[in-house]
């Protein structure tokens, strides 16, 4: 209930459409666009909500890119499986070690971050792999070749900060922090770098307008909401 309150929330007051629009801002390529929404930005809605809303929600903002609606919800689904074991604020992970500790015996803080620790060092090799797998199956091989550097460090960086966190800290936040440290890197990639050719094919549906420009208060104003929330 608060998962769709707080959404509904925020297109109602314009900041999911705000965020759509910065996203789209960084690159016009759809390659790089799927990879920006339904892996880093849904693996933050997942660490934060959980429960179904990442794919819902990336999906949305997918289609409002321009993306065909069953293509974008298949890879919103597909793009959900790196961060989906620790769920929303690592309810899975803390939920499994407070079953687990009275049967071995065992404290339940010590039990839950065994589990978080040997977790976070399995699911990294998938998160490296995910973002590759998604543009291959949207656009093939050969493209996504083209954009291998925003692809490998979306996967690299936050397969890094889900092992670190997840090993270090605990499993509340592996996927918020991991999906903000792979969303902040590939932002800051797309400054430096860019596809020798933008590829706006694959989807049935036209490039949705960008309209006008957000001021950069706006921006923040708008991606303020989840950082309260994180």
């Amino acid at each position: 209930v608060s998962t769709v309150f707080f959404y509904n929330l925020s297109v109602e007051s314009g900041d999911f459409d705000v965020i759509r629009r910065s996203l789209s801002r960084l690159t016009g390529d759809r390659r790089i666009q799927l990879v920006l929404v339904a892996f880093c930005f849904g693996a933050l809605i997942e660490g934060i909500a959980g429960f179904g809303a990442p794919v819902a929600i990336t999906a949305a903002m997918l289609v409002g890119l321009g993306f065909e609606p069953i293509m974008a919800a298949s890879l919103a689904l597909i793009a959900n499986t790196a961060p989906v074991a620790f769920g929303s604020l690592g309810i899975p992970v803390t939920t499994l070690g407070g079953l687990l500790a009275p049967m071995l015996g065992h404290d339940t803080q010590a039990t839950t971050q065994a589990l978080s620790a040997m977790v976070g060092r399995q699911l990294p090799l998938f998160s490296l792999v995910i973002p590759a797998y998604l543009v291959v199956l949207y656009a093939g091989w050969r493209r996504m070749i083209e954009v291998w550097p925003a692809v490998f460090m979306a996967g690299a960086t936050f397969a890094i900060g889900q092992f670190t966190v997840s090993n270090f800290v605990g499993p509340e936040l592996t996927d918020v922090l991991g999906a903000l440290i792979s969303l902040a890197s590939v932002a800051l990639l797309l400054r430096v770098w860019q596809p020798a050719e933008e590829f706006t094919e694959g989807a049935r549906l036209a490039v949705a307008p960008v309209g006008p420009r957000d001021t950069g208060s706006r921006v923040i104003r708008a991606y303020a909401t989840y950082g309260v929330l994180i």
